[in-house]
């Protein structure tokens, strides 16, 4: 039986990029649950403001993702759109075409 994997990937956007840089995820994230029979759930999300969850993190987006198994998150990682997406917002050879100041993903289970 495949075991689910979550997903959480963190972004920094560059100073004047958040709004920018959000919308791209969303069409990203779109394209992925429309292609994707691996990928189950997708959010592009920002922290909101509560009293009972007073802490902050310098990360303004907050993609939360859940595959069917790994083999369908590393499938993900392959698409030309993920790719694409990686050599022009983030890895891009112009340092100044990079959207991106700082990220992380982490991949979590239940067992």
């Amino acid at each position: 039986m495949p075991k689910p994997v979550f997903v959480v990937s963190e972004w920094l956007p560059k100073k004047g990029h958040e709004k920018e840089v959000f919308t791209l995820f969303k069409k990203l994230l779109s394209l992925t649950k429309e292609k994707e029979s691996g990928c189950l759930k997708a959010h592009v999300t920002r922290q909101i403001p509560h009293p009972g969850s007073p802490g902050t993190s310098k990360f303004t987006i907050v993609l939360l993702q859940e595959y069917k198994d790994l083999p369908s998150f590393d499938l993900h990682c392959n698409t030309d759109y993920v790719q694409n997406f990686f050599k022009t917002y983030i890895d891009n050879e112009n340092p100044e075409a990079n959207l991106i100041e700082e990220w992380r993903c982490r991949l979590f289970s239940e067992e």
